[in-house]
């Protein structure tokens, strides 16, 4: 009779050669022999997710968790753990989940590449719920006073939720391909830019003390990394990509391009590609930026709470705070799980603010 390991043995050989129904045969009966190795859970969680079966691959992702839970040599496999409970939520759409359990393995493993990734679509997916601008009333004073009592609005998010917030657009000319990163009053020795051939990687130390992570792999084309530049400005972070191909026209930043052309002399100048609905002033938008003021010291200070608040709390308050916030437009904020997971958090605006529906930007 076959014993767990060598059961596990063939089940890796069977997932290498991507026969998953076949490796979840033999990850199964492994299981079956030793209920108690978190390895084989850990393995199964990610032959389930390649056949879809999400729901099961969270399963065995908790078990693995629940098997290592209080033991200090399992570091290494409580890491792949969580990843495999991120991976097995966002493809669920659990996004808080998918987000916290992505953190938590960055903080037992913060050398796992593929974390910058998911942490990303993570941010991505949560930045695209709908967000509902408030509109503030003659009475400033009353406003103001509201929102001291109050989280901060959608326009100033506390700085756990910094990161979703953060965005990037790029333009083009014959020569470059400019990637603008809006985040302000960085230091430039927080900003680390790896250009290659055919990838970019950015990341940023934020003052809250996380990271923000952008990575554009693979780019849609060539580019020639010694005539490509970066420069930290005050409102941005602006990344120039020399082209290896000069006047081709980009149709799409990453992946394959079906649609490049080339630009003609009338396009030279600037051509903007980016993945905004609607053409954009950036000369305009540029003088918009600029003219903003910092931020309050008041803010900031609740900013910092916010952070101290969100690293010390528990899953389920991290979870309850994500949600809350996220779904109120940033005019609740909550530690209550219990009450928080029954539905949607609805917006709840400041005395003397009217909630307005989101209309697409249109």
């Amino acid at each position: 009779m076959s014993t767990a390991s060598e059961f596990y043995s063939k089940a890796n050989d069977a997932f290498f050669e991507d026969d998953f129904d076949e490796a979840l045969n033999f990850y199964t009966k492994a299981v079956e022999i030793d209920t108690s190795n978190a390895e084989y859970f850990i393995k199964r969680s990610a032959t389930y997710s390649k056949l879809n079966k999400n729901q099961e691959a969270l399963a065995d992702a908790e078990t693995a968790l629940k098997l290592t839970e209080g033991k200090e040599d399992s570091k290494a496999i409580r890491a792949r753990s969580f990843l495999r409970k991120g991976i097995a939520s966002f493809a669920l759409k659990d996004y808080y989940t998918a987000k916290l359990s992505f953190e938590s393995s960055k903080e037992l493993n913060p050398d796992e590449k593929s974390l910058i990734t998911w942490l990303r679509k993570v941010d991505a997916e949560l930045g695209k719920i709908p967000q509902k601008p408030l509109d503030s009333s003659p009475s400033t004073s009353a406003a103001s006073k509201a929102l001291d009592n109050s989280s901060p609005s959608p326009a100033s998010p506390s700085s756990f939720l910094l990161k979703s917030r953060v965005r990037h657009e790029w333009f083009q000319n014959e020569n470059y391909v400019t990637i603008s990163i809006f985040i302000k009053n960085v230091k430039k020795d927080t900003v680390d830019v790896r250009i290659h051939n055919r990838s970019i990687s950015v990341t940023v130390k934020l003052p809250s003390g996380s990271d923000y992570s952008l990575e554009l792999d693979p780019l849609a084309h060539d580019i020639i990394p010694d005539e490509s530049k970066y420069e930290v400005l005050s409102t941005k972070i602006e990344i120039k990509l020399k082209k290896a191909n000069v006047g081709v026209k980009w149709g799409v930043l990453e992946g394959e391009d079906n649609i490049a052309g080339s630009i003609s002399v009338s396009d030279a100048k600037l051509a903007y590609p980016s993945s905004a609905r609607k053409a954009k002033n950036w000369d305009a938008l540029e003088k918009e930026i600029s003219k903003e003021k910092d931020a309050k010291e008041g803010e900031a200070a609740l900013n910092e709470m916010f952070q101290e608040l969100y690293k010390n709390a528990d899953d389920d308050t991290k979870r309850a705070m994500l949600k809350s916030y996220t779904e109120s437009s940033g005019t609740c904020l909550s530690t209550n799980w219990s009450e928080v997971k029954k539905g949607k958090v609805e917006t709840k605006p400041p005395e003397s603010m009217v909630a307005k529906k989101w209309n697409g930007g249109s």
